[in-house]
């Protein structure tokens, strides 16, 4: 996975992903967004199928798109705190659609692993999903590979997947 800084406000994640394309299949892209204005940050993150595209994208120099010198890295996951539950055999799921039903996250998920368990939380007084729930695997292998990527496309929305921590 790739960081990719000093994006144009014009950049789209189209356009980033046709740039990358170059120098390899692209697993993922996207461009971080003010979740207020819904304006770009500059900043996006891209990830290649393998390891040697993503190296030859970071070793070209200059990078220039829509006018602007962009910078790939390598990404870093931020560090983990040390309050937060490394095992564990709960996904949280943030940004569910509203629509979609336990059956699609069980089927989605199930490419991770045996799921044994899967919570949409409910608003009680609209009766409208909430937007979150977990999912429960059977082993925290799965979890982990689940985790390996923080978001993940459901029904066409992008929902985001943490390891889920005890209240």
């Amino acid at each position: 996975k790739l960081f990719v800084g000093g994006l144009s406000w014009q950049t789209t994640p189209d356009s980033l992903k046709q740039y990358f394309q170059k120098f390899g299949e692209l697993k993922e892209c996207f461009i971080m967004c003010d979740p207020v204005t819904r304006r770009s940050r500059g900043f996006g993150f891209i990830t290649f199928v393998t390891m040697e595209d993503s190296e030859k994208a970071v070793a070209v120099e200059p990078h220039i798109l829509d006018g602007k010198k962009i910078d790939p890295k390598k990404a870093f996951p931020k560090v983990p705190n040390s309050k937060y539950v490394t095992k564990t055999k709960k996904v949280f799921v943030g940004g569910i659609q509203h629509g979609t039903s336990e059956d699609d996250l069980r089927e989605y998920f199930g490419k991770f692993g045996s799921v044994t368990e899967v919570v949409i939380m409910i608003d009680k007084i609209t009766t409208r999903c909430r937007g979150f729930g977990f999912i429960t695997f059977d082993t925290e292998e799965s979890v982990d590979k689940c985790c390996d990527e923080r978001y993940h496309i459901i029904n066409s929305k992008r929902v985001e997947c943490k390891k889920a921590q005890p209240k």
